[in-house]
């Protein structure tokens, strides 16, 4: 069973990685259209860091974020707890876990409020000639949230389940 979910916590956080790709090379091609624009026929794009601020960026930033957390990748210092015991890494490694499922969840939470709050508004940027719709974008941050929750959870599982010998197991993901 857990191992069903790895592989689907697998290949959802690699489509949104997918889509932070994409995101990527739309933010590059923009840019590179609006750079040409303004310096060879004089004439910018409106939108263009509007865009860039409001869609690329935020799904650049985080979307990849839940394939970090199953690939264990994430920014840690273990200067000391490379010192400890194999029974205290452990209880370091699950509290840090629940920490880290903490936090996701209180970050998954108010994005989610946020962004159902600008979706009801209609939320919009004001640019040159018009408006911009942004709130779609604002769904990225819970998305990306609830994924890294979803992997810190199936975690947390695998380390409580681990016999203590086994924490490095446990908290890497199978066939990465």
């Amino acid at each position: 069973m857990l191992d069903r979910v790895d592989r689907l916590l697998d290949w959802w956080s690699r489509a949104l990685v997918a889509l932070a790709i994409i995101a990527a090379a739309a933010m590059m091609i923009h840019v590179s259209v609006d750079v040409f624009s303004r310096s060879v026929l004089n004439a910018p794009l409106r939108q263009t860091n509007q865009m860039v601020a409001a869609y690329y960026m935020i799904a650049v930033a985080f979307l990849p974020i839940a394939l970090l957390g199953r690939r264990d990748e994430h920014i840690s210092v273990d200067v000391f707890t490379n010192l400890m015991p194999a029974w205290l890494r452990r209880i370091f490694s699950i509290f840090a876990t629940l920490l880290g499922m903490a936090y996701m969840y209180v970050f998954t939470w108010q994005s989610w409020i946020s962004a159902g709050r600008r979706t009801g508004q209609g939320e919009v940027l004001e640019i040159s000639g018009g408006f911009l719709i942004v709130w779609p974008a604002r769904w990225f941050l819970p998305i990306a949230g609830a994924s890294l929750f979803l992997v810190f959870t199936l975690r947390l599982i695998r380390q409580i389940l681990s016999k203590d010998g086994d924490l490095d197991q446990a908290t890497r993901p199978h066939d990465i």
